[in-house]
């Protein structure tokens, strides 16, 4: 049975195709987000991106995506996906979900994103249970890439960043202000492009300004997103999907203790070869 699962956040998506014969071929594609693509835009980028580089045929496609927790948006993702792959069984599902399987297979917990958004939920083992009401990149994703995007930006403009921090971000974007308001409030996926500027926490993770937002949007993230479930989580383990938390644990790691959650019980930096096994096994490959 070949097989093709995707793990798909708002800036890009992780492919990989696992033929019956054992090999595996991993695919980049650009993020497919249907809140920010139409199926016209998502069906470009699978025809381009994808589609192209497949030659054999497959079977069943798992789809895990950003913007795919809703009956419609899977829809539509799956129109798309069947128009290039058209004898394949399909299953789209949100990346919640994808993240969920990742840190626990068949176990439940608590998973959390942590990417060019946020989000979080309880996983029972088999299903999302609860979640926090995804509010998207301009009233919620406490903690992600977003996020911090947003925080450097500021504190650029504001002229609150030290000015090791500020040449660094000159040398490596366009900081013209008429620039940045026009790629944030005119031109398509703002989200995308702001977290990109979250980079920096990866180049200067000993930074302490660095250090210091980075615990800010982390307790941010613990106080609106797991306080939203309360108690229920108190004894449940907490996994972890995304490089912001992976390159950042230790900092991940203090914000939760000192909030009385449990340290993380696993980080995931990319959660698709996670979702590959899983499938894989309930396949009985």
């Amino acid at each position: 049975m070949n097989i093709l699962v995707a793990d798909s956040g708002s800036t890009k998506t992780e492919w990989i195709f696992s033929k019956k014969s054992g090999e595996q071929i991993t695919l980049h594609s650009e993020g497919l987000n249907p809140y920010f693509k139409d199926e016209l835009l998502i069906s470009d980028v699978l025809r381009e991106q994808v589609a192209s580089k497949i030659d054999d045929q497959v079977d069943k496609i798992y789809f895990y995506g950003a913007g795919c927790s809703s009956p419609i948006k899977q829809l539509e993702v799956g129109k798309a996906l069947k128009n290039y792959f058209k004898s394949a069984e399909i299953a789209v599902e949100s990346d919640l979900l994808g993240a969920a399987i990742a840190c626990f297979g068949d176990d439940p917990g608590v998973a959390c994103i942590l990417g060019t958004g946020s989000n979080a939920c309880i996983f029972d083992g088999e299903k999302i249970t609860t979640k926090i009401p995804s509010l998207g990149f301009t009233l919620g994703d406490e903690g992600s890439g977003g996020h911090f995007g947003k925080q450097l930006l500021r504190a650029y403009f504001y002229e609150t960043m030290p000015e090791d921090l500020r040449s660094a971000l000159e040398s490596q974007h366009n900081m013209n202000l008429d620039t940045i308001l026009e790629n944030v409030y005119q031109k398509p996926a703002p989200n995308k492009f702001v977290a990109s500027f979250a980079r920096m926490l990866a180049d200067y993770p000993d930074h302490p300004f660095i250090k210091k937002i980075v615990k800010e949007g982390f307790s941010e993230f613990i106080d609106q997103q797991l306080g939203y479930f309360g108690d229920r989580i108190s004894k449940m383990d907490i996994g972890f999907v995304g490089s912001i938390a992976k390159i950042h644990e230790q900092t991940l790691t203090a914000a939760l203790t000192e909030k009385g959650f449990n340290p993380p019980a696993v980080i995931v930096q990319k959660p698709i070869e996670g979702i590959l096994a899983y499938h894989l096994r309930k396949n009985g490959i």
